[in-house]
């Protein structure tokens, strides 16, 4: 449970008057000063990944500190919106309560009979889809930001399908959709024609995303965990051919491809 005492209201306000310096017309800081919501959106995005990275390190310490440069970015985007008439941080907060309550009334409707885990995620599905609709969003799928990365909006869109009906039942049946698209992809390289390469390619992605979903695997995280796995073998080869004096690029491929083994074997035993 959270602690909630007489200085917690003060923390809040402290790194509030903070940014309300940084932001002030006649002292502030000239970059804090200059930027607007558009300037600063990459923060956001920067910040979260560095957060999940300190959770996957298992460093607490770093997780305390990226947490608050988080934070941060929405006090920063919440006080440029004050100044302009928009928002204050005042309603994000108010606006975060009152979802959090209604989409959870279970824990706060006293008469609420739903217990069940699987319930409670259908009950979540349908208070979301009719906040969709009195926002206006009449397509299952038009509140989806387009600008998402291309995997979480893929992710994304697949899920809200297969709330509303539309998928397969089993993970094997989403396997013979990847041997498909494999297939069109062999035809479309055979063709040689770029543009249809490009769309095979796309489907074929969106299929094996559509397994990880399928699987209940975040494929973010199993490509993420892929990528550092690649970068571990590199570096390991890498400092093997400089031992003997030798480049990277200036080995062959049998070389490095005998090395590439040997990092799997080396490096598993490490772990």
């Amino acid at each position: 449970m959270i602690k909630i005492d007489k200085n917690t209201g003060k923390s809040f306000v402290k790194i509030l008057e903070i940014m309300s310096a940084l932001r002030d017309p006649k002292t502030g800081c000239e970059w804090d000063k200059d930027q607007d919501s558009n300037s600063i959106k990459s923060y956001c995005i920067e910040e979260a990944y560095e957060v999940v990275e300190a959770i996957e390190n298992n460093d607490n310490e770093a997780l305390c500190e990226e947490l608050g440069d988080l934070l941060f970015q929405v006090i920063f985007h919440s006080e440029i919106n004050n100044e302009k008439g928009n928002f204050s941080i005042i309603d994000v907060i108010d606006n975060l309560y009152e979802k959090l309550i209604r989409r959870h009334p279970h824990v706060f409707e006293k008469d609420s009979n739903t217990n069940s885990k699987k319930q409670i995620e259908k009950n979540w599905v349908n208070i979301k889809q009719q906040e969709r609709i009195a926002k206006g969003n009449i397509g299952m799928l038009d509140d989806i930001p387009k600008n998402f990365p291309a995997m979480t909006r893929s992710l994304k869109l697949q899920k809200r399908a297969s709330e509303n009906g539309f998928d397969w039942k089993k993970p094997k049946d989403t396997l013979k959709k990847i041997e498909e698209e494999k297939n069109e992809l062999e035809i479309a390289l055979i063709q040689q024609k770029k543009e249809a390469i490009e769309e095979e390619i796309g489907d074929l992605i969106f299929s094996v995303i559509n397994l990880s979903r399928k699987l209940k695997i975040d494929p973010e995280n199993a490509l993420r965990k892929t990528n550092n796995k690649f970068s571990e073998r590199i570096n390991y080869i890498e400092k093997k051919l400089q031992k003997e004096n030798k480049k990277f690029n200036q080995s062959n491929l049998i070389e490095l491809e005998k090395l590439w083994n040997q990092a799997k074997i080396d490096i598993k035993q490490v772990k």
